[in-house]
Parts: C-alpha cells; structure tokens; sequence
C-alpha cells in the first residue's frame, strides 16, 4: 500500500520504532511525528495523512502535570482539531493505558481526557478509531531507568548492578510490543475491530518476583551453549528480550 500515507507520531518512542519497522516491511508510506516538531508541521503532515497512528504522549513517573497535560491531553486537542479544520475523516488508532480506567495519577487522567476527545470526534464524524487500553509494555527497545521494570531490571542484572523489589508478590499484566504491533498492523489494513475501545489479545499475567527469578536464571544460564527455554511464552519473549539487551551491550 505504497500510496496510503500513515501519520505515527512518537515514532522515535519505545512503540513507535517497533512499528516503523513492520510498517516499512510492508510497503506503508509512514509520515513521522515527534517530540521536537512544531505544530506547522503536524498540520501539514494531517493534511497529507490517510491514516494516523497515536503513539505520542507523556509516560514517565517524574513528569509535571503540565507536561502530561501537554503531551497528552494538548497533542491529542490539536491533531482532532486540525482534522476538523480541514474536513478530512482520518481514522485513528490510539495507544492509551488501563491506568485511564483507574484515574489515580495525573498520566491516568490526562490519557483518559485524550480518550474522550477521540470518542467524541469518531461519533461526531461517524469516523472509525481504535483505542487501545494497554498494560505494561515490555520487549526490545526499551530504555532502563524510564518507566519499565522489566527494561531497567534486565539492564543491571547485565551490569551486575542490584534489583530492588519492594514486594515480590505484587500482580502484574504485561503484553509484548510485537504482539501490540502486529495488532497495530491489522487495524490499519483491515480495520476489523467495531468497537472504539480495544483490550489486547496476548496479556501474561505474573508477578514481580517472577520477573525477576526468571532474569536471574538467564543469567546464570545465558553463556551456556544449549540452554533451552522451557516455560511459558511470556518466559519465551522475556528471554528474547533479554538477549538483545546483552547483544546491543556487548556490540557497543
């Protein structure tokens, strides 16, 4: 589809750049937005776009609430409003959070407010988009010491560096970036899905002391030529995870 312009803004984010990867192995033409264009920018690239794909916005604990407010809510005020502006019916496909079901933190409420502003603008124009709730996200790319447990554990268990845990038996719902992607994909070229909110398909449950226990046996295994996974496929795609962090710090 080398003529249907896709719009990804935070294309250079942890998602983001997952995506542009299948994206232009399947022939998409992508138009990328990100933190440090303008508004001019986004304005024209709306113009252009067929399709738009949501991934931009405020994730890290330690933001100010105007920067959520900005990145979040703000980002999403504008691209509804530019489409309006210019009569266009772009669907779009957003990637939100469960944490805007739960509203306790200023990420939460913020997502939340960027939902309402799709909702509204997809039955206001009788325009199909797509709202993904998604738990945490964990697989290759993303950076330690952001917002992901299982990035920043992964990384100094590498460095021998300490893995703190305030309860082991905290519950937690993970879902793999390649799976999220791959469902991203199938929105965009088929658009299937007739509801606006959408929970992923693969969600593995766990806890946090498994996370770890699971780190720490590749570890102590991960040197050893025939080592064979034996588990689950969240275990599968943790260790896939794993291993490219230990190749991309081992190349540099």
């Amino acid at each position: 589809m080398p003529n249907f312009n896709i719009l990804v803004t935070g294309s250079n984010g942890f998602i983001g750049k997952n995506l542009l990867k299948k994206l232009d192995s399947n022939s998409f033409n992508v138009i990328e937005f990100n933190r440090d264009d303008s508004i001019e920018t986004l304005e024209k690239q709306i113009i252009q776009s067929h399709f738009i794909v949501h991934l931009a916005g405020e994730v890290r604990p330690n933001s100010s609430n105007d920067d959520f407010k900005s990145s979040n809510t703000l980002l999403t005020q504008n691209i509804v409003d530019i489409i309006r502006k210019y009569n266009k019916n772009t669907s779009i496909l957003m990637a939100s959070t469960i944490h805007a079901k739960l509203l306790k933190n200023e990420y939460g409420k913020t997502k939340r407010e960027a939902e309402l502003l799709i909702e509204n603008y997809s039955k206001e124009t009788n325009t199909r988009c797509f709202i993904y709730r998604l738990p945490h996200v964990f697989g290759e790319g993303c950076k330690p010491n952001y917002n992901s447990v299982i990035s920043t554990w992964i990384y100094n268990s590498i460095h021998d560096l300490e893995i703190n845990c305030f309860d082991r038996n905290i519950e937690m719902h993970y879902v793999y970036v390649q799976d999220i992607v791959d469902e991203f994909i199938s929105i965009i070229k088929n658009q299937a899905s007739n509801e606006i909110y959408i929970e992923p398909k693969k969600v593995y449950g766990t806890t946090l002391g498994e996370v770890i226990d699971l780190i720490d046996e590749f570890k102590h295994n991960f040197s050893i030529q025939d080592y064979k996974i034996n588990g689950s496929e969240f275990k599968e795609k943790l260790y896939m995870t794993y291993s490219d962090y230990y190749r991309k710090i081992n190349v540099q």
